[in-house]
């Protein structure tokens, strides 16, 4: 069966995080992506050079860990027997698929120990190659949003570059742009132009600040739109405002198009038009400003307080006897009760009305968390997180980007990469229907030549 998007050409002017993101799951759902590239390359190929192939990352883990490995757990992942084409200057063939091998991910003390689950990837065309003993690594960012695209270098001062995106986007079915507002005008792509020349074409321009307005003109990164919507108020401890450490309003701008452009396929089906769509990060980043904005306007404006809940007590994180941070959430006066009487062993705590709603706790947030931070404080890890199992109570340990690399919950899929497979988290969405099959990140301008043979063909660049 084949995927939902299957059959659907999607042409993307992008650079970056926002717009790429867009196209990564149209990719995963199916369609065929050509990213049109500047001749330097999108510049987020450029960012760092840290996604590193499984056998590179295994052998550094053996290197890191030998001297410890007395103290370590974690064994190195084993490598993987070598791929079509690897060595020979060739890619893997199309449609041919990558054993999984997962990297080490033990359970914490007492849990299962079940090996992680995995996906498998599929490898396009030209995707892998091996650069010889000094492995080098590509962006992270890149490989984690370029997968199952093909890449074409244009210059787009060229003409005859204008004819091929021209006639490309004359059969596409989707176009993606992420340009500054006007600048494909300029290129002599006006959308408006294109809507009437393809009126079934659907186009998604993604911006920082949109297309109109005071600020449309304004250069927009992803920590100035966090800064500027007002996300980094809210954000860190009470001393100062905090960046999110993750792209979030690349990502909430991105899968924002997702959305929309989705909607406007379905429309489409029924009305035979596409549509103009237009997203901007800053749109993306208020909506999701919707509460703190909402509790201000209303009187309480939130308050930043690290790992704690402006509205709920107790709500956050209290070291162990053994120096773990256990972070706690207590949603119903009913589960507080419980806490007090089976996690921390106070009956008449329970039953305090001085402490009986949530209200009355968050009045009192300082004295609620001193009393759970006290008997935290006197409990291994192992002993608390046992006791808040058995007692139904919501918990998460605080871990670090470590922690999260051999989680036992963790999914991970290997995507070829031009410097070899590299593994990364998969996808949240999972289907009972046709399983996704992850294609490879492309080297600049990898499909040019052949995109340009079936689009002009016989105009060979001269």
């Amino acid at each position: 069966m084949p995927l939902p998007l299957s059959g659907l050409l999607v042409v993307s002017l992008e650079q970056a995080v926002a717009a790429p993101m867009c196209t990564c799951r149209l990719a995963d759902a199916g369609a065929r992506v050509i990213k049109v590239e500047r001749p330097e390359g999108d510049f987020a190929r450029y960012y760092d050079k840290l996604a590193v192939p499984r056998t590179a990352m295994a052998a550094a883990k053996q290197a890191a860990t030998e001297p410890i490995a007395a103290r370590s757990e974690r064994a190195a992942p084993s490598s993987p027997p070598p791929l079509a084409g690897e060595g020979q200057g060739g890619g893997m063939q199309k449609g041919s698929r990558v054993q999984a091998h997962p990297l080490p991910n033990p359970p914490p003390p007492g849990a299962p120990r079940d090996a992680p689950r995995r996906e498998d990837p599929v490898a396009g065309e030209g995707a892998h190659r091996v650069r010889g003993e000094e492995e080098e690594g590509e962006s992270a960012y890149f490989v984690w949003l370029n997968r199952g695209k093909e890449s074409l270098v244009l210059d787009l001062a060229r003409e005859d570059d204008k004819a091929l995106l021209a006639a490309i986007l004359a059969k596409a079915d989707v176009f993606v742009q992420n340009l500054k507002p006007g600048a494909i005008a300029k290129l002599g792509f006006a959308l408006d132009q294109l809507r009437r020349a393809h009126p079934r074409l659907v186009i998604c321009s993604i911006s920082g600040y949109g297309e109109d307005g005071p600020y449309a003109a304004r250069k927009a990164y992803d920590m100035l739109v966090q800064a500027e919507s007002g996300l980094a108020s809210i954000t860190g401890g009470p001393e100062a405002p905090a960046r999110v450490g993750v792209s979030v309003c690349d990502v909430a701008a991105g899968m924002n198009a997702y959305e929309a452009i989705l909607a406007a396929l379905l429309a489409r089906e029924r009305s035979g038009d596409g549509a103009a769509i237009s997203i901007s990060m800053f749109d993306a980043m208020a909506e999701w400003m919707a509460v703190p904005l909402i509790q201000f306007e209303g009187g309480a404006p939130p308050q930043r307080m690290g790992l704690a809940h402006t509205s709920i007590a107790p709500y956050g994180a209290f070291k162990t006897r053994d120096g773990a941070d256990i972070l706690i959430s207590i949603q119903s006066d009913r589960e507080w009760r419980v806490l007090a009487e089976k996690v921390l062993g106070d009956k008449a705590l329970a039953a305090d009305p001085a402490f009986a709603t949530n209200v009355e706790r968050v009045k009192r947030r300082g004295e609620t968390d001193a009393r759970v931070a006290a008997v935290f404080g006197a409990t291994d890890e192992a002993a608390l997180t046992q006791k808040l199992t058995e007692n139904d109570i919501a918990f998460a340990r605080v871990n670090a980007t470590a922690d999260l690399a051999v989680h036992p919950q963790l999914r991970r899929i290997d995507v070829a990469t031009p410097s070899g497979v590299v593994s990364y988290p998969a996808p949240p969405a999972r289907s009972d229907a046709t399983p996704r099959r992850y294609g490879a990140v492309p080297a600049l301008g990898e499909h040019t030549a052949k995109i340009r043979a079936e689009f002009l063909p016989g105009n060979a660049r001269k």
